[in-house]
């Protein structure tokens, strides 16, 4: 009777582990998910001044024969302000993905603190998996 009762603790425990892991799982790949995504969005976004910053680049090597000191003293303050608009726009989507990486981290935080006994049995049920995966090699 007491080991049928250890059995269903013991499968209790590791359900409860099973359903912890899968929601860590769950949210580390949302937060993997997001993260590729933003850094899709900066590739992006990242390409697309480097290939505007280029063309004015052009734009000006091209006419510098024909501007005068003051016009050049124009296109060299126009084309700093745009490097700057660039790392602008570059440290804000990486602030966005730093932010959305802490409210992934966070959530998966606050669901262990929501559930400590689950999150035990969790590392306690992927400690015996792990030692059971090593000890079979």
């Amino acid at each position: 009777m007491q080991s049928n009762t250890i059995a269903t603790k013991t499968n209790s425990a590791l359900e409860a582990a099973n359903n912890l892991a899968s929601h860590v799982g769950s949210s580390v790949g949302n937060v993997i998910g997001v993260t590729k995504e933003a850094g899709k969005q900066i590739s992006s976004a990242a390409q697309d001044e480097i290939q505007n910053l280029k063309a004015d680049l052009d734009e000006l090597v091209a006419r510098i024969p024909s501007l005068s000191d003051v016009d050049l003293n124009a296109a060299k303050a126009a084309l700093l302000e745009k490097f700057v608009n660039a790392r602008d726009a570059a440290l804000d989507a990486t602030a966005d993905v730093r932010t959305q990486i802490n409210d992934g981290v966070d959530t998966v935080g606050n669901y262990v603190k929501e559930r400590p006994l689950q999150s035990v049995a969790a590392v306690a049920g992927v400690g015996i998996l792990i030692g059971y995966l090593l000890a079979k090699k």
